[in-house]
């Protein structure tokens, strides 16, 4: 497992940091890989794999959407936020982590 945080700034959305957060995992995972991106973000699933309309953030869109465009192996699924979920609750200590330090720690992997 690799994780990471990403200080965006303090005038930033929850959607925007969920959708960097997907733009992330693509800019880091390596194109062939297959994975299985797991979000409490039904506005990022909804944007990206439903057809909403984003009204905002739309070029933030545009890019996760092509970052995806090229990794066809990849499902994004929805896990309840703040319900418990092990992994879920860490990536929500890594985004407190992220305001708290006003820094970023992005993971590298090989390969």
């Amino acid at each position: 497992m690799h994780d990471g945080f990403d200080y965006l700034g303090d005038d930033k959305t929850n959607n925007i940091a969920e959708l960097t957060a997907i733009l992330r995992a693509a800019e880091i995972v390596p194109i062939g890989a297959a994975a299985v991106v797991h979000t409490d973000s039904q506005y990022s699933i909804g944007v990206l794999t439903k057809g909403w309309k984003a009204k905002a953030n739309q070029e933030l869109v545009a890019n996760v959407k092509s970052a995806l465009a090229q990794r066809k192996s990849w499902q994004l699924r929805y896990v309840p936020g703040h319900a418990g979920v092990p992994l879920n609750e860490r990536a929500d200590e890594l985004a407190r982590e992220a305001v708290t330090s006003r820094s970023s720690k992005l993971p590298t992997i090989p390969g």
